[in-house]
């Protein structure tokens, strides 16, 4: 009995694993799709390289508040006769320490070498405001590759839609080749039988050729669809899943208040708080810095302490003077005590002008939420009331068509009303898009895709 049991149980896993196999996709998923774009799109490719960039910034910011230590090495050859006077020790002047003036013009050879270290230990915060500005900077390139990668999400998406779109339509200009066909060959039929007038066939193989003209149409644009989906998916060959462009699952109508953790709120926040945190340095740039310097120097010439002068190349290395120096320093621009005052006022307009956009931002996509969550309500209405529609103008057609095999009416009439069907199936297949756009503009707003994630 017990092993009977497991027979059963082992037979019903069988079928679970057998049905939930044949559930599977056997296309190319939409979350297939986005992380294939995700990978291979040079635009979100381009965003990670920058932010990428303003981390290695962020690093060398923080690097400046380390001790900054210079090395000079030089040899040099030439005179050494020396002047009297005055100058400032500007670059692009250099100094020559000789023997008093008016002593013989010779040359002779020089030797030097310095180590310096200058280490900027307070600077009334300045650095570290520095340091906090690089890091929103950090946190702003971060958002602004999240809000390209939603953005590439609702490319990807659309771009999906619209393939299936096209497919739907191409489907329903098939149907119509289709239809017509069976028309033209039921007058070919009665027109050949007596029944009906030849005239019939004419006006049913002119009605046959533009819904062929219309199924070329549409292959063109499922052709073209698919080529410009291969900008964010480049695949070989793509396979959608047979998924019907007309049925949706059951979904709920999200809320109408944007997340705060919004990518596209993201940005302009992380903008706001870059610039609160220039607004702050602006009004340290105005404070001195205050420095710990330390020195070592060695110093080589072909001048000996009694004034001879020896004129070999390697006499810069004899007679050498080594020196340390170390000390504490203080610099301070005083022109930014006014240039200061004027770049505080200029911040300060800035932090307001991004908080501003902020909340601009902020209102419109709230806005824009409830619209389409609105009318999001309605479109499903209206699907179901065209679908109702099309069940009733597809039962009109088979009794019309009946009627017309049975002579109880005449071609005008029934080319009539399968245009009608017509025009209703494609008012279908249009709501239904619409309804599709609608919840893509939903999900990029909300930056929720799991309705649509869960559809295809």
């Amino acid at each position: 009995m017990m092993n009977y049991n497991l027979y059963l149980i082992g037979i019903f896993s069988m079928l679970i694993s057998v049905s939930t196999y044949a559930q599977q996709p056997t296309g190319l998923t939409l979350t297939h799709a986005w992380e294939i774009a995700y990978q291979n799109y040079s635009g979100l490719l381009a965003k990670n390289a920058m932010l990428e960039e303003s981390q290695y910034a962020q690093k060398e910011i923080q690097s400046r508040s380390l001790p900054q230590i210079q090395l000079q090495l030089q040899n040099s050859y030439g005179t050494f006769a020396g002047s009297n006077g005055a100058f400032f020790p500007v670059p692009g002047v250099f100094n020559v320490n000789g023997t008093q003036a008016g002593q013989e013009n010779t040359t002779t050879s020089n030797t030097f070498g310095s180590f310096l270290m200058d280490w900027k230990f307070f600077e009334f915060g300045k650095q570290r405001k520095t340091i906090a500005a690089a890091g929103y900077k950090v946190q702003e390139a971060k958002s602004d590759y999240d809000a390209a990668k939603l953005a590439l999400q609702v490319k990807v998406t659309s771009l999906y839609v619209g393939i299936l779109y096209a497919n739907s339509n191409l489907g329903w200009a098939d149907q119509q080749v289709k239809r017509v066909k069976e028309i033209l060959d039921l007058t070919v039929s009665l027109a050949d039988a007596g029944l009906k007038p030849g005239a019939d066939t004419a006006l049913a193989a002119s009605s046959y050729l533009l819904a062929k003209a219309s199924k070329n149409e549409w292959t063109g644009k499922y052709n073209a669809g698919k080529i410009n989906f291969s900008e964010v998916v480049p695949l070989a060959e793509i396979k959608l899943p047979q998924q019907s462009f007309m049925r949706y699952q059951a979904l709920q109508v999200s809320s109408d208040s944007v997340s705060l953790h919004h990518p596209y709120l993201q940005v302009l926040d992380k903008q706001v708080k870059y610039n609160e945190a220039q607004d702050e340095l602006s009004s340290r740039k105005t404070l001195p810095s205050f420095s710990l310097l330390g020195g070592l120097s060695a110093r080589g010439s072909g001048i000996a302490a009694d004034g001879k002068v020896n004129r070999d190349l390697s006499a810069g290395y004899a007679n050498s003077a080594r020196n340390y120096l170390v000390g504490v320093g203080l610099t301070w621009n005083l022109s930014n005590i006014y240039t200061g005052v004027l770049e505080k006022r200029r911040t300060a307009q800035v932090v307001q002008a991004s908080k501003f956009s902020y909340d601009l931002q902020k209102l419109q996509m709230n806005n824009a939420l409830q619209a389409v969550n609105s009318r999001i309500r309605q479109q499903l209405k209206q699907v179901a009331h065209t679908r109702l529609a099309l069940e009733k103008a597809q039962e009109a057609y088979n009794l019309y068509l009946s009627r017309y095999e049975s002579g109880l009416i005449n071609l005008t009439e029934l080319l009539q009303i399968q245009s009608l069907l017509q025009q209703v199936e494609k008012n279908a297949i249009e709501v239904q898009q619409e309804f599709w756009s609608l919840l893509i503009k939903k999900a990029e707003l909300s930056g929720d895709f799991s309705a649509l994630s869960s559809q295809f």
